[in-house]
């Protein structure tokens, strides 16, 4: 076991820890929290610009139908207000869960398996918590999915280039 996935698997305790038992701030700091973790996987690894970049796809896929969707029905949030297609914070939860499952292969299994119920979780938080409805949270969830696994060309030639560097 790598001292990485010691360090992610304290980090995602203390989360935990830290927040119990209101459920909508662990989902707040998890949505935080594992991309960072992906990041630190990531820069371990030498692939920090590539992660960053994946990151700034994600944020533009969240925001732009928050923004373009107006007040269509699906846009809508639970509590009555706007903006709520697709979760954000299940999204990039669910972002960075992948990426450590995916990537980061010498993380312990324990400690991918406790990201990806971190993640689960965000999306259950949010819904609790009448911020989001079932299917604006499964949007955020595949959305993150896809960002973090596809072989986007842009993204592999990236990683190429930054492998060279080093």
């Amino acid at each position: 076991m790598s001292p990485l996935s010691n360090v992610i698997g304290v980090v995602l305790a203390l989360t935990v820890l830290t927040t119990v038992p209101n459920n909508q701030r662990l989902g707040d700091a998890l949505q935080v929290v594992l991309p960072l973790a992906a990041l630190a996987c990531a820069a371990a690894q030498g692939e920090g610009l590539v992660i960053l970049g994946r990151y700034v796809v994600l944020e533009v896929g969240i925001k732009t139908p928050k923004l373009t969707l107006g007040d269509h029905p699906m846009n809508l949030r639970p509590d009555g207000g706007g903006r709520g297609f697709p979760s954000g914070h299940t999204a990039a939860a669910t972002f960075g869960a992948v990426h450590l499952l995916h990537h980061c292969s010498r993380l312990h299994p324990v400690t991918k398996g406790a990201a990806l119920l971190g993640a689960a979780f965000t999306g259950g938080s949010r819904i609790e918590a009448g911020r989001h409805t079932l299917w604006q949270t499964i949007a955020g969830a595949l959305w993150g999915w896809v960002v973090a696994v596809a072989p986007w060309s842009a993204v592999t030639w990236l990683r190429r280039k930054t492998r060279r560097r080093a």
